[in-house]
This record gives structure tokens, C-alpha cells and sequence, in this order.
């Protein structure tokens, strides 16, 4: 199975985000994150035998972490402006979130990232940019003012998640809650 750990959003968050996501109506070739999947992913683990997932589980457990208030501010581009492929939202303060992070890569030591870690959320995909009228729709999008949302995060939950056609179904495995 796919697994992957996460923190979910407040509903005023997905909100903000679904304002934001508004700009990209009419746009080819980008495909905004539905609402009931948009989360902060903390560590994406891949295939995992099913087996493992209560190994996983169990581990996360351990887990002993403060709540903590995060918000949505800015948004941004992967890989960068120039060659889009992910367009996010940002998620700060990032320390409170490098630190969850560091105890869950501690709890699963042979879950390896691929890149850094940066604390955001990604609320559409771009598979490619049809002209140069798009281009400047996505470029005023990412120079757009985001609505401020703050939310708690007092859990983390590792996730299942199963591609369709109709994009991926998430569903909960096991969820963590704060010390």
C-alpha cells in the first residue's frame, strides 16, 4: 500500500485555499488538489508492504509532540517560477513543523527523503502550461495576496492513499494525537 504521514487543514484554511484555487478555472494542463485532499504532507513513505503499516503505526506512536498554531501565508512554485509543476501554499512558523518532522524521520529510520523538507501545501498540479495567456494567469495567481488562515495542529495521521483515474482516495490508517 502507498502511505504517506500528514496534517490536515482547518475547513477556514481549505477555504482560503479554495478562494485561491479560483484563479485557475479555464487553465489547461493544471489540476487544482481537491478539497478533501488538501494536507500538509510531512513525510511521504511510497509502497509499503501491508504487513509494515502497523510497524508504522506503532512507531508513530512514540511520538510525544506540543500543539501548535501554523498558518497559511504566501504562495510559491516547484521546482521554481520558470518550470512549474506544483503550485502550494506556504505554512509558517516552519520551526514547530522541522521539529514534528524530525521526530517522525527518528521514528522511521529506514524512510529515507528524497528532497528536503519544506513545509507547505500543495493545492494544484501543473502538467504543463498551454500558452502564454495561462502563464501570466498562474504567474498574478503566485503574486496574489493569500487570506490568512491560522490553525491548530494537535495531530498527525498516516494516510493510504489509492491512485484512480479520478485522482488519488485518501483514507486514514492510524491517527496521532498530540502529548
Amino acid at each position: 500500500m502507498r502511505l504517506f504521514i500528514a496534517i490536515d487543514l482547518s475547513e477556514e484554511a481549505k477555504e482560503c485555499i479554495e478562494k485561491l484555487k479560483q484563479g485557475l478555472k479555464g487553465i489547461k494542463g493544471v489540476k487544482p488538489v481537491a478539497k478533501e485532499n488538501i494536507h500538509l504532507t510531512m513525510k511521504f513513505l511510497g509502497e509499503v508492504a501491508d504487513d509494515k503499516a502497523e510497524d508504522i503505526a506503532r512507531a508513530l506512536s512514540q511520538i510525544k509532540f506540543q500543539p501548535f498554531n501554523i498558518s497559511i501565508s504566501k504562495t510559491g512554485a516547484f521546482p521554481n517560477e520558470s518550470r512549474i509543476s506544483v503550485l502550494w501554499v506556504d505554512a509558517s512558523p516552519a520551526a514547530p513543523l522541522f521539529e514534528l518532522k524530525k521526530q517522525i524521520d527518528a521514528a522511521l529510520p529506514s524512510f529515507k527523503d528524497d528532497h528536503p523538507f519544506k513545509s507547505h501545501i500543495t493545492f494544484a498540479r501543473v502538467k504543463y502550461i498551454a500558452n502564454d495567456s495561462d502563464k501570466k494567469k498562474i504567474h498574478d495567481l503566485l503574486r496574489q495576496p493569500v487570506e490568512k488562515a491560522e490553525f491548530l495542529v494537535d495531530k498527525f495521521r498516516l494516510y493510504k492513499s489509492t491512485l484512480t483515474p479520478e485522482g488519488p482516495v485518501y483514507e486514514v490508517v492510524k491517527e496521532r494525537f498530540s502529548a
